[in-house]
Parts: C-alpha cells; structure tokens; sequence
C-alpha cells in the first residue's frame, strides 16, 4: 500500500449503501481478528469492505499494536485467497474486489495489470463499481495505458448507475473536455447532483470551477457559497480548504480568526491534512504571525495521527529545512 493510512481514512465513503456485501467483509475479518500484526488491520482499514462493519475495532487494534515490530500483514493474504476463490468461482463482486486489492496492493504485491483484468472480467458481469475503478485508473494512466475516452465511458457508466463519485468526476472531464467534447452546462448539472447525492467533494469541484473561470463565467463569490455549503454539511476536507483561503486571502476573501477555526475544526474531526495546512501557515507567516513553535507543535499532531507528509514536514523542520516553493499542497 503505497499512501498512509490516514489517507485512507479520510476519504469519503465512495459507494451507494445498496452495495452491501457483508459476506466478504466477514470473511475478512474471521481471518484477521485474532491477528496481532497491525499489517492485518492496516489493510483492513484500506480495504474496507462494505458495510466494514469493523471499522472502528481495526482502527483501534491498528493504533495498539507497535507497528515498527508488525508492520507487514500475516492473516490477510488468507481472506484475500478466500476472495480470489469466489471471483474464480465468477462472483462479480469478488471480481471486483480482486482488482481492488491487486491495484492497491493489500497483502499482495501491487499490480496494476492483474487489477485491469480482474475489473475487465467484473465489467463484463456488469459489476458497477469494476466500471469506475477501472474508468479512473485510465483516466490517471495509473499503471495501465492511459486512455481518456475509454475513462470517460466507463464512468459515465457509473454516473448514470447512481453512483456520486462518478457523477462528481464526469462532470469535471465535461468541464475540461477529457475524454469527452467540453459541455460545461451539462458539467455543472452534473456536479450540482453529485452534491445533492450525498457526494461533498463535488462542492469543491464546483468552487474550483468558479475560481478559474476557464469553463463558466469566473464568479469567486459563488465558488466561496460553494465551499461554505460543502463546509456546513459537516465535510472536513472542505473545511480544511475553505480555512486555507480565508486565513491566505486567497481569491480576495481574508478572515483569518475564521479560517484558523475552520481549519481546527477540519483537524477535530480528523483530517490530519489541516494540522500540516495551519504548520505551513505558522511556519511561513503567511495569513498569520510566524511561530515555528506552532508550527511544530501541529507538525507533531499530524505525525501522531499518522499523517506522514506531517511526518516529514517535522523532520525538516527539525533539521532546519527550509519549506518547498509550494508547501503546503492541497492534497
């Protein structure tokens, strides 16, 4: 698994609740709850089959266990033979969660080509969410051959089965002609439903478009609504994201006792990307009063938490490291 866990965490939840398959996420969890190597629910965590009805009691065992002694898993790769046995068995969601598992390396080794098969053979079960996985890693050229219509088409595929996230990303390749001919009209509809299906980022989608003024009438008083929507749904991300701007003046918008408590809030509820935002503000003075200590001492939050860019950022900061040009990125 290449990115931290926290990543994981603080990802919304991609799919519909109809996608419910308890089966898979049992027999998972049979295998792994005796387990004491914290690899075990690392890769739980990533996985998180639906309903992951486990979450918390992984996230839990996760952070009990010394995971400089037990970082690799050791009962996974089990749970992972009894999936691979259903997809071989032609169960189309086991299919699926066997790309999942290979594209993102959980108790395997990672590979991008044995993910494209396994979704392709789900695609032709018409499994939904094989077609967005799939749609995305050609969208990105992420270990297969990058192709933008096909992307577009699989995903469009996913929008019209109802599903947010899918909706959220063809509305932006309409938005920039990916893949597609550019209709921004269409993409606005589109990402507006994205949002009002429950999909949060799709507000920050909007915001962005607004902000650039590339594919509709630049408006920066409409895309600040658009954040401020995505932020009072409770969404941590967008929090983070609309504090950054307000304590930066970024886009002529400055209210910094605002965006500080913005991006506190982000940090309370979890998004541990928002302690290295505030540090990066704190360690270069911008927006407010250069305070390494400060900066530091968020670093350190972020780094307990298990956010590893916060890691590095401490480590730099330690060793007297100047930042990068563009720290802190949006990530």
């Amino acid at each position: 698994m290449k990115r931290g866990i926290e990543s994981y965490l603080q990802r919304e939840n991609v799919w519909p609740d109809r996608f419910d398959e308890s089966h898979i996420d049992e027999l998972v969890w049979e295998e792994i709850r005796e387990s004491g190597s914290a690899g075990d629910f690392a890769s739980y965590l990533v996985h998180r089959p639906q309903p992951a009805r486990y979450m918390a009691e992984a996230k839990a065992r996760y952070e009990a266990i010394d995971k400089q002694l037990d970082r690799e898993p050791v009962c996974y790769i089990h749970a992972v033979e009894r999936i691979e046995s259903l997809a071989e068995g032609g169960e189309a969601g086991a299919m699926f969660h066997m790309g999942k598992i290979c594209s993102l390396g959980i108790a395997v080794a990672q590979d991008y080509a044995a993910a494209e098969r396994w979704y392709l053979r789900a695609i032709e079960r018409g499994e939904v969410r094989a077609h967005c996985n799939l749609g995305w890693l050609y969208q990105a050229g992420l270990g297969v051959a990058e192709d933008k219509v096909r992307a577009f088409e699989l995903l469009r595929f996913g929008a019209e089965q109802g599903v947010p996230v899918a909706k959220a990303t063809v509305g932006v390749m309409l938005l920039n002609g990916e893949g597609c001919s550019a209709d921004a009209d269409q993409a606005i509809a589109i990402l507006k439903a994205a949002f009002d299906d429950g999909y949060n980022n799709a507000a920050n989608c909007l915001a962005d478009a607004y902000f650039a003024g590339d594919s509709v009438a630049k408006d920066e008083a409409l895309a600040f609504d658009w954040l401020l929507r995505g932020a009072e749904r409770g969404d941590r991300r967008t929090m983070a994201i609309l504090g950054h701007y307000l304590v930066t003046g970024s886009h002529g918008k400055q209210d910094v006792p605002r965006g500080v408590a913005y991006l506190y809030d982000a940090m309370n509820r979890g998004f541990t990307s928002a302690c290295l935002w505030l540090g990066a503000l704190y360690e270069q003075g911008h927006g407010v009063e250069r305070n390494p200590n400060m900066a530091r001492m968020l670093f350190e939050k972020g780094s307990m938490l298990g956010d590893e860019e916060c890691g590095f950022a401490l480590d730099r900061l330690n060793s007297g490291g100047l930042p990068p040009k563009d720290f802190p990125r949006r990530n």
